[in-house]
């Protein structure tokens, strides 16, 4: 259970916006108490719909890293039980009989999330299946294939593979908007915020109103120090997916670059609510704290960070203001 004292600071942080705000995080407070949580679903054959047994089903942390792997019974079910409240994905990879396939699972304010996967079967020769319940019918099969290919490289990590695959099924079908999509992150795993941009672009001249493209450019547009752009999409896409917590992080970020501390508050308390175990937010939460003179508040937060990181890419830098906080030098005298 999440301490009274957590519970105040998050409130702190998000007091600094509007009294609308302070009742949504009122209403939403991070307080799981003895209940249990759980994803659990169902796996079938497209064309058939018979139940897609024994195939290995995968939860994963939002933000990577795996909880557990089940099979799928005989009716094609599984479950994962005693979960903490939060952001999962589920992962069905199992290939060469089916084409892997994903979902997002949503724990914040449900304690159970039921997901539906409709498997397609690979052909003979183990080539990728359709992809038809996520992808636009119209997508020739080569670009398909393509796109696979892709986002398994992209899965792997492989960012140079994965580029060249996607830029293939995009020139074998200039509208497939996935590819551009998936074309524009691996873009920004390799730091090339211009071709990112370009790709999330032509991603929204495709479907315009697309929240998670509007995020992801306004991420670039944040990187890039362009803040005026990317404020306006990032709030843009918030309003089409105000619970995405990635968005709010990085809103608050830009407020932060722009020494807008009032506005930076309320979006990493609002990141802190979504995504209570993001290490990152916590260190925000921290700095933006301690430069609102609340010394013993930040301290917590930079705790919190090295609880959850403590081998992170700013730990040094933590326990080095922790250090500071804990044992503050008294004032010299003149």
């Amino acid at each position: 259970m999440v301490s009274v004292a957590y519970r105040l600071l998050i409130t702190s942080l998000l007091t600094l916006a509007s009294a609308s705000v302070y009742a949504q995080r009122d209403r939403d407070t991070y307080n799981p108490g003895n209940q249990s949580f759980e994803v659990a679903g169902q796996a079938n054959i497209a064309g058939t719909n018979a139940p897609a047994s024994n195939v290995p089903v995968r939860l994963e942390r939002f933000s990577g890293g795996i909880i557990d792997q089940v099979n799928t019974d005989e009716r094609g079910r599984f479950r994962f039980g005693n979960l903490q409240r939060g952001y999962y994905r589920v992962i069905i990879n199992a290939a060469p009989r089916f084409a892997p396939s994903q979902q997002d699972a949503d724990l914040s304010l449900l304690f159970k999330a039921y997901l539906v996967f409709t498997l397609a079967s690979t052909g003979s020769a183990g080539s990728p299946g359709s992809i038809n319940d996520v992808i636009d019918a119209r997508v020739p099969a080569t670009a398909r294939a393509e796109f696979t290919r892709g986002r398994e490289a992209l899965g792997r990590k492989d960012d140079k593979e994965a580029v060249v695959h996607f830029q293939k099924a995009i020139s074998l079908y200039p509208e497939f908007f996935e590819a551009h999509f998936l074309l524009g992150t691996a873009f920004v795993d390799q730091r090339e915020w211009e071709k990112a941009e370009s790709e999330f672009l032509s991603a929204l001249a495709i479907k315009p109103d697309n929240a998670p493209v509007m995020l992801a450019l306004g991420e670039v547009y944040w990187r890039e120090k362009r803040y005026d752009e990317a404020e306006k999409i990032l709030l843009e896409g918030l309003k089409l997916e105000e619970r995405n917590w990635h968005g709010h992080f990085t809103l608050s970020r830009l407020y932060w670059d722009k020494g807008e501390v009032m506005k930076a508050g309320p979006e990493i308390g609002r990141t802190l609510q979504l995504k209570p175990d993001f290490a990152e937010a916590h260190l925000l939460a921290g700095n933006i704290l301690l430069r609102l003179n609340q010394p013993q508040r930040a301290q917590v937060e930079y705790e919190e960070y090295l609880r959850l990181a403590p081998k992170g890419e700013y730990a040094g830098q933590a326990r080095n203001l922790l250090r500071r906080l804990q044992n503050p030098q008294p004032e010299q005298k003149q």
